[in-house]
């Protein structure tokens, strides 16, 4: 048993020693401790169309997994989805408004960013979700229902899976037991070594609340996606720079031509 986990039982009550939790146990409170501060609560507000001039509008909830220690922050589109407002409350109950920076439908995928200040953030670790086997242990972080900082636990049920969501498909998905609801979307699935490997994003359910069979986006996905939204702007410049190049030479190519027409 390590010296990390001895320490985190003595810290859950007074007189407690290693001894009153089996090994299971203390991985769990281990990784929770130290990952839970890198889980966000996401509020969004909306102005409806059938609101006039939106006196009250509809507020939605959900979760978001802090990348970077700037203030970037990843969740799944649909949380933000036609939000006119977006509000990040960090785990020790600071509140920040984000700026959407961009979202991807079919990937389910949005990355937010805050301006933390001399805020200290703390970015998740991200582990390699090409490496998961059915039947690890798993770690579930986020908002349901409006409860922030909730954990959940269970196993990689399996891998690979594509899911039809709202016209779209989902591929590739990570599906498990652990418990997740309403408001868990975009929170955290993590191994027991405490790397992040996945992305809340959905469970089938007739109820709309957990039965045991939930989704996670990999996060190697979201390793290849999310830079691309980050840069989006590097891609129009260099769209723009292009353009403008290929104006110049086709210019050049055709001002000889022009002039001499004018001079015969």
């Amino acid at each position: 048993m390590t010296a990390a986990l001895i320490l985190t039982a003595l810290m859950f009550g007074a007189g407690a020693v290693a001894g009153d939790f089996i090994e299971e146990e203390l991985n769990t409170m281990e990784v929770y401790e130290r990952m839970a501060q890198s889980i966000v609560n996401i509020t969004t507000e909306a102005c409806e169309p059938d609101y006039f001039m939106c006196p009250v509008p509809p507020t939605g909830s959900g979760s978001g997994i802090i990348l970077r220690e700037d203030g970037i922050i990843v969740t799944n589109h649909h949380v933000i989805s036609g939000a006119a407002a977006v509000r990040v409350s960090l785990g020790d109950g600071r509140q920040f408004e984000a700026e959407v920076i961009g979202s991807t439908p079919h990937h389910d995928i949005s990355v937010l960013r805050i301006e933390p200040g001399e805020t200290s953030l703390q970015p998740a670790v991200l582990g390699d979700s090409d490496t998961i086997q059915v039947g690890e242990k798993v770690l579930a972080i986020g908002n349901p229902f409006g409860l922030g900082q909730t954990l959940t636990v269970g196993v990689v049920s399996m891998t690979g899976r594509d899911v039809r969501n709202n016209g779209a498909v989902l591929r590739g998905l990570i599906q498990t037991d652990a418990s997740i609801n309403p408001g868990n979307s975009g929170g955290a699935l993590f191994n027991s070594r405490g790397e992040l490997i996945g992305m809340n994003t959905m469970i089938l359910s007739p109820t709309g609340s957990n039965i045991g069979i939930g989704f996670a986006i990999p996060v190697n996905q979201i390793k290849r996606v999310t830079p691309g939204i980050i840069h989006a702007w590097g891609r129009w410049l260099g769209w723009a720079l292009a353009i403008l190049i290929v104006a110049w030479i086709l210019r050049r190519i055709t001002s000889p031509r022009l002039e001499g027409r004018k001079a015969a």
